[in-house]
């Protein structure tokens, strides 16, 4: 992981449907455009625009016939009859990207039931639809699917995103300028890695919105989508919606000085449960302030602080410890002390209720993954309660560097490798034959030859155990991190 990453650097994806099987490059040029049908169910009727087609030149990756539902939602986004479309911000960096030429249009819903309504055409049936799978009921997702509905049903273009190099596709409003969400593609994990939004991490930018309770660090309202194709029903693409944020300047472009300091300590919280590994300067947006009021005053106001709104969360929960990227861990705010509100939040935080809500609302993620959520909000909030800023507390979990560039363990996986060999005692590690440089034991090595400790190894009984040590271990820890930070 690169210690900086630059707003240029930022990549962006794209999704659009694959043109129906056996299209071929010299076949007519409107069977070549895609359509995508917004069911928005019998909350809202929405009236089909014009009937030609829309055409743009956008990018995209290939359709994934998705391994991320399990059964029962499949089974309930068979039967359904609601759906929506929508978009969220960009993530890691594809490798290439194919072309395609999508146009979206929509059609209306028929209320159920009575024969006096006329049936759908047959057009209609053929067009791709929409369903949201997880997040239909949280916090905003509602609104942002039926204003994206709105916005296709008007007519609107999906244009690429600017500064990103996989096109990623902002859904523009029915007001010139604005724009409502972002679409984000997603490709497997085999061999369309490298053209989309990988699979997992389209599953993380869920699960981040989903875990901030209350809007706490101000992650945009986001949902997981399946789309099919009912020309081609064993095909299907899965990928995530989230509200675009209107802004002028991220983190990097201005700098933290005028950040406010609520802000930089929520987005911090949030990174330190979910063990961010990339959160850089270019994935947090500065809220655009509200208008003044005081133009023609003769003596101007002091500027108020900046909001600040983290996005693209798709390397946040890994599969193992990992050494994490926290822009704001040198800003001056992440070393004042967290506010009463603040202490209140993280005290209220439940790590194991947290941990039930991502095996029922995602059951595809990983149990590695979420045992990481459940420790580093128990370490969250034990280092909290004993009085640590945030810059302490992103310190401990940080690895450091030494002359030779090379990095050791941080404090905390220091902690955590301890409390694991107490109740899994590493054996000796024997190289596979396969020579991925994975062996048995804690220590996994990844291609760079640095050692990661994770705890998929671990059975119920033995991570119950784990957390128990690892809550022996910790006070000591802690009191040391804090003598070293008064003196």
């Amino acid at each position: 992981m690169h210690r900086k990453c630059d707003a240029a650097s930022r990549p962006a994806t794209g999704y659009c449907p694959a043109p129906p099987a056996g299209t071929g490059a010299g076949g007519n040029h409107r069977s070549l455009a895609c359509s995508m049908a917004i069911a928005v169910g019998h909350f809202h009727d929405v009236e089909p625009p014009d009937a030609r087609g829309r055409h743009c030149r956008l990018h995209s990756v290939a359709q994934l016939d998705s391994p991320l539902l399990d059964r029962d939602h499949r089974e309930h986004s068979d039967a359904s009859a609601a759906a929506g479309a929508g978009a969220g911000h960009t993530g890691l960096s594809p490798r290439r990207r194919s072309q395609s030429s999508p146009c979206f249009t929509t059609v209306a819903v028929a209320p159920a039931g009575g024969a006096d309504h006329a049936a759908p055409p047959e057009s209609s049936s053929k067009m791709p639809r929409v369903e949201v799978v997880v997040g239909r009921h949280a916090r905003g997702v509602r609104e942002l699917i039926a204003e994206a509905a709105a916005a296709i049903a008007s007519g609107t273009r999906l244009v690429p995103a600017q500064g990103g190099l996989g096109g990623a596709l902002l859904l523009t409003g029915s007001r010139a300028g604005e724009h409502v969400a972002v679409i984000k593609p997603l490709g497997d994990d085999t061999a369309e890695a490298a053209a989309g939004y990988e699979s997992k991490a389209v599953l993380r930018e869920v699960a981040a919105f989903l875990l901030d309770h209350g809007g706490f660090a101000s992650v945009e309202p986001t949902a997981l989508i399946k789309i099919s194709r009912p020309a081609a029903p064993m095909t299907t693409t899965v990928a995530s919606i989230q509200r675009f944020v209107a802004h002028e300047y991220d983190a990097g472009e201005l700098g933290p000085s005028r950040f406010s300091v609520a802000s930089v300590h929520r987005v911090g919280i949030l990174d330190v449960r979910l063990l961010n590994i990339d959160r850089h300067a270019g994935n947090i947006l500065v809220k655009n302030p509200p208008p003044s009021s005081s133009t023609h005053r003769a003596t101007p106001i002091p500027q108020q602080p900046l909001d600040l709104v983290p996005i693209d969360h798709g390397l946040c929960l890994p599969e193992q410890l990992d050494d994490p990227y926290f822009e704001w861990l040198h800003w001056p705010q992440s070393s004042l002390p967290f506010s009463d509100e603040e202490l209140a939040y993280v005290a209220s935080l439940d790590p194991f209720k947290d941990a039930e809500t991502l095996r029922a609302e995602l059951p595809a993620l990983e149990e590695p993954a979420i045992r990481i959520l459940t420790l580093c909000t128990i370490f969250l909030k034990r280092a909290a309660a004993a009085g640590l800023c945030l810059a302490d507390i992103g310190d401990m979990m940080t690895r450091e560097f030494t002359a030779q560039e090379d990095e050791g363990l941080s404090t905390f996986e220091a902690l955590c490798k301890d409390a694991h060999d107490a109740v899994h005692p590493p054996t000796l590690p024997c190289p596979p034959p396969d020579g991925d440089g994975v062996g048995d034991g804690t220590a996994a090595t990844n291609s760079g030859g640095r050692k990661h400790v994770s705890f998929g190894d671990l059975s119920f009984a033995e991570w119950e155990a784990f957390l128990e040590r690892f809550e022996q271990l910790l006070p000591a820890a802690l009191d040391a991190k804090k003598g070293a930070a008064s003196s």
